[in-house]
């Protein structure tokens, strides 16, 4: 016996009460950024009422010149230490979303708490771009060339810490210089096959808690030669093909100032970590001369002062650069 297919389904256009739409009320994950350029900053905090300046000082060695014996009951004559300054002034950033209170009040999500994640992570990212853009702006200055070819190289990396270190510059405070470079180009220094690069040395290295062999669950690519590697796709894109600037520092080479308790927050991963975000209560309950209707449902704000300064090398403070830049290209994109 042979059977009817269903006269009726749910697309219907005689039962539209089917067609309906069950919304989510949370928002699916996005795609974000991690922060890193902070953690080359030596950190500083300006006092309140203490102006916007901060000024440090360091003395410059004493040369020891051609060395000549004393002469006996012979007074000398002293030397004339000098010394150096260094200035950051400190600088606002801040911005807001605001909402009507009809929104707040018939939105299906929390709309102040996704607003203030939005912002949060705005506000993270632009710590990552101040710092960054400083470093940046003294990369004439401290681009190193590349060895050899347009890639990334393990020894190009081995290259950056014996630099810093033939230059007296000293390790962070754990031990280690530290890189930032694009995923791209770590794709090219993870795979070196060159001697003693880290593609050779997985070939023979079988201890799987090797840090030469391991992604490191703090963040590391990897750690290699006194350097931790470090991913970002913040880094800046350069001109001409597939290139990315790759960044190498040393103790207190780039410092950073907080005005107190006003400084922003330090976050690294924005999916685990909230940046401070304000919260401002609005509608009509709290209504007020600007928004007497209480029109107004609400804002979600950052509101930081902050600033950057390269410590040591630029024209008008002088010495030694204490980190460098390089600029390869990606075999990738």
């Amino acid at each position: 016996m042979a059977y009817a297919p269903a006269n009726m389904l749910t697309t219907s256009a005689t039962l539209p009460h089917l067609q309906s739409i069950v919304y989510r009320k949370k928002a699916l994950d996005r795609l974000q950024k991690k922060f890193v350029f902070d953690m080359f900053c030596m950190k500083d905090i300006l006092e309140k009422q203490s102006g916007l300046t901060v000024q440090w000082f360091r003395y410059s060695n004493l040369s020891v010149g051609t060395p000549t014996p004393t002469t006996e009951g012979t007074v000398g004559t002293s030397l004339s230490p000098s010394s150096r300054i260094v200035q950051a002034t400190l600088s606002q950033f801040s911005n807001f979303i605001n909402f009507s209170d009809l929104l707040a009040e018939t939105g299906i999500d929390a709309v102040a708490q996704s607003y203030a994640e939005l912002l949060g992570s705005q506000g993270g990212l632009l710590v990552d771009t101040i710092t960054r853009n400083v470093m940046d702006a003294q990369s004439a200055s401290t681009n190193q060339a590349l060895l050899s070819g347009t890639t990334i190289k393990s020894a190009d990396v081995k290259a950056s810490r014996h630099i810093l270190a033939n230059a007296d510059v000293k390790p962070m405070d754990d031990g280690w210089f530290y890189m930032v470079m694009s995923p791209f180009v770590s794709f090219d220094f993870l795979n070196d096959p060159t001697a003693v690069g880290l593609a050779d040395i997985r070939k023979y290295n079988t201890d799987v808690n090797s840090p030469f062999i391991r992604i490191e669950d703090r963040g590391e690519v990897t750690t290699y030669a006194g350097v931790k590697v470090w991913e970002s796709t913040n880094v800046k894109t350069q001109t001409g093909p597939n290139r990315y600037r790759v960044y190498v520092a040393g103790k207190n080479g780039v410092g950073s100032v907080d005005l107190e308790g006003r400084g922003p927050s330090r976050i690294k991963d924005p999916t685990k970590e909230r940046f401070k975000i304000k919260v401002v209560p609005g509608g009509s309950e709290v209504s007020n001369i600007a928004d007497p209707e209480g029109n107004i449902g609400g804002a979600v704000s950052y509101n930081f002062k902050f600033a950057v300064v390269v410590l040591e090398g630029p024209a008008g403070i002088g010495g030694t650069f204490r980190y460098r830049t390089l600029d390869p290209q990606s075999s990738l994109g």
